[in-house]
């Protein structure tokens, strides 16, 4: 049953009440856009201290983030059947039909960045609707934190009119979504609600890192404090080659009429008609030192990030596959946390679009999975190598072996398998045998 108007504007104001503090998930927001805190600055630094403190930010959050998400990509739906053909399952067709190929990407970022995420699925026409949503907009709350589905969910928006920006919220339950707007007095106030009759709330939340204590520190928050020891290393290193990395020409007893600047270039000849004047010239100051500490603390990132080497610091010189596969594995593992974790919140999205459109098989479904693709850096020769081997030595089916290939999706297994098989040499010759005995 329906909230009524005075309880949806309770609930909603209560829940607003407990809405999460957004300042770590502002200043994770800024950092992975590149908006770091500066280094520190004396009081009375001039421009150009202040311009070196700006250019030296490197954006190394944001890059993170990209390289887990690039790792992260759904390409197939497995549901219990055995009879289901790849890619043909009812869950995966309300995938395909929302484009998830595409915005599947925007909700691994979300969830990186900040620790969680949410997607909701709603009726729509011709079918479910699937939308992600950040943390910094929407906040679910749940009866148990072990509970699949919460009690409430509270999403805030941004609505422009005539009169200015105006801050919209909606709240979702079991049995309808609710549209409330605050008054002049700032108090939420009920607009109107549309019922979806799902009998859940209809948001699934995505979880990137949990533990018992419900601490979720996403991909940035780990990272900060080395992010700001990479930017101060990096102003460092611009400083000395500034006023350092070349040699500083002196003169002494040079006369020089006032305002004058002394003739110094490539081109020209000092001298001076006094046999007092001296010359010489400080030696260059070395930067191997400052470049030896900016990439040590850039190991540190890698080792606590399980980010490979290589990755960070260019550093790739004539390794080995086995290399490369023993300098990917903490990336891998890492990469394989996150699917397991946002695997399991995938399908349940999946099961609801299945509930939505009438499909009480895949929502009872609780044993189906997604299927990721395939991103080690392998060749294509060794995996069908591999794979090759298993159907001549072990018996595997060669058609169970096809999702395995690189860039495989559930598409091009049910486009092959409709495909006819190629006829051997017997049936060819048979064939034109027949056709010389028996001509049309």
């Amino acid at each position: 049953m329906a909230l009524t108007r005075t309880e949806t504007a309770d609930v909603a104001q209560r829940l607003l009440g407990r809405w999460p503090d957004q300042t770590r998930n502002d200043k994770i927001h800024r950092y992975v856009k590149g908006d770091h805190d500066l280094p520190f600055a004396p009081k009375n630094a001039k421009a150009h201290y202040l311009w070196m403190l700006r250019k030296s930010r490197t954006n190394w959050c944001r890059l993170l983030v990209q390289l887990m998400a690039q790792n992260l990509f759904v390409d197939g739906y497995r549901a219990t059947d055995p009879s289901a053909t790849a890619g043909d399952s009812a869950g995966w067709r309300h995938w395909t039909g929302n484009r998830m190929a595409r915005r599947q990407a925007a909700v691994h970022r979300a969830a990186l960045k900040y620790g969680t995420a949410f997607v909701t699925v709603l009726p729509g026409d011709p079918g479910p609707v699937i939308k992600g949503h950040s943390p910094q907009n929407m906040s679910a709350f749940y009866a148990d934190p072990d509970d699949e589905w919460p009690v409430y969910a509270l999403l805030k928006s941004r609505s422009y009119s005539p009169s200015g920006p105006q801050t919209l919220y909606r709240l979702y339950d079991d049995q309808a979504v609710y549209f409330l707007a605050p008054d002049r007095d700032g108090a939420l106030s009920y607009v109107e609600h549309r019922e979806h009759g799902v009998g859940v709330c209809p948001v699934i939340r995505f979880v990137d890192e949990d533990d018992l204590d419900g601490h979720t520190p996403g991909v940035v928050e780990p990272i900060l404090d080395i992010q700001d020891r990479v930017n101060f290393q990096t102003f460092l290193l611009m400083a000395a080659s500034q006023s350092g990395a070349h040699r500083q020409r002196w003169a002494a007893g040079l006369e020089l009429d006032d305002g004058e600047e002394p003739p110094i270039g490539p081109d020209r000849l000092l001298h001076s008609d006094s046999p007092e004047t001296r010359f010489g010239t400080f030696d260059a100051s070395p930067l191997s030192g400052y470049v030896e500490v900016l990439e040590q603390v850039l190991r540190h990132l890698a080792a606590i990030t399980q980010t490979p080497p290589h990755t960070l610091l260019a550093s790739l010189t004539n390794l080995a596959a086995d290399a490369l596969d023993a300098a990917e594995d903490g990336l891998q593992r890492r990469v394989g946390e996150r699917r397991t974790s946002y695997g399991e919140s995938w399908e349940q999205v999946l099961r609801l679009c299945c509930l939505l459109a009438g499909d009480l098989t895949g929502w009872q479904d609780t044993t189906a999975q997604v299927r990721w693709r395939n991103t080690q850096s392998r060749s294509l020769a060794a995996v069908v190598d591999a794979w090759g081997k298993a159907v001549t030595m072990l018996g595997v089916p060669p058609q169970s072996t096809w999702e395995r290939l690189p860039g495989v999706t559930d598409t091009d297994v049910q486009r092959w398998a409709a495909m006819p098989s190629s006829a051997d040499g017997h049936t060819l010759l048979a064939d034109v045998l027949g056709r010389a005995t028996f001509p049309d």
